[in-house]
Formats: structure tokens, C-alpha cells, sequence
């Protein structure tokens, strides 16, 4: 199965920052940009994002090209959505939203996962099979970056 992290296009920053922020120019060209690359992945099910803007416009700007459901999974939100979250509390909450959607699909299938970039350090515990930690390091990304996760049942 594949799991296909992606983070959210480039985001107009207002003054203060909000999860409501709209995507800048740049952002929208990035995101149709990956939907042209993505449509090339066989077997796309469906894409799951965060419920925060910039994620849910990134997504749907991908789908474009895919036309599949998108689904909304809470637990992708950031850190700092959650009241007195911490770092490690966060990676197991993604982890989980993760088990869930592999648990969902089949081996040939591919899912999108459309996030904040906090998170990949969960997707890369998970898909290597890391507990969760205070260590783990945060990793910057880029806007629509993705990153492919490939793990057999």
C-alpha cells in the first residue's frame, strides 16, 4: 500500500497566523502542479486532510485530476490543536488516524494524506516503525511536498 504524505500548498500568512489562512499564487500553481503528478499514481481510493483550510483547498485542488473522495480526519490537525498536546501525544495521534486508513484499504491501493508538515515525523515513525518520542525532530517541508510511504500488510 501506498501512503502518499502531502503538505499543504504555500500559505498567505496573516497578521496574527490563523488555520483559516488562504493559499498564495505560488501555492495554487504548487498544487497543480503535484495534482498533474499524482494523477499518474495508479490506484488512488481516496485523500484525507486535515480540516484546516489550506489543507482542505490543497486537497481539493489535487483532486482535480483524480476525481475521488475526500475525507476529513480530524486527527491530522497540528500541534497546538489539541489543548495541552505534546509533541509525543501528537505523533500518537496521527499514528493513529494512519493505522486506521492502512487498516481500511487493500495492498495495491494508494491514499493521499494531505497535512500540516509538523506531522511527518509521525509518518516516518510509523512507516518505520519508531515509537513515538519528544525526540523525534521536527522536519521542515515545502509547499505540496510529497513524500511516498510503500508498506505491505
Amino acid at each position: 500500500m501506498k501512503i502518499i504524505f502531502c503538505h499543504h500548498a504555500q500559505r498567505k500568512k496573516e497578521n496574527p497566523p490563523t488555520q483559516e489562512d488562504g493559499l498564495t499564487k505560488l501555492g495554487i500553481k504548487d498544487a497543480k502542479l503535484t495534482a498533474k503528478i499524482f494523477s499518474n499514481i495508479p490506484n488512488v481510493k481516496a485523500i484525507y486532510t486535515s480540516p484546516f483550510y489550506r489543507c482542505k483547498k490543497t486537497a481539493e485542488l489535487v483532486n482535480k485530476h483524480l476525481n475521488v473522495p475526500i475525507v476529513m480526519e480530524e486527527r491530522f490537525n497540528e500541534f497546538g490543536s489539541v489543548k495541552d498536546e505534546n509533541w509525543t501525544q501528537l505523533q500518537t495521534r496521527v499514528i493513529s488516524a494512519i493505522n486506521d486508513i492502512y487498516n481500511k484499504y487493500n495492498d495495491e491501493d494508494a491514499i493521499i494524506c494531505v497535512t500540516s508538515g509538523v506531522n511527518v515525523g509521525a509518518f516516518i515513525c510509523w512507516n518505520f516503525g519508531i515509537d513515538p518520542s519528544e525526540k523525534t525532530p521536527f522536519i521542515g517541508i515545502s509547499s505540496c511536498s510529497p513524500l511516498v510511504f510503500n508498506k505491505k500488510k
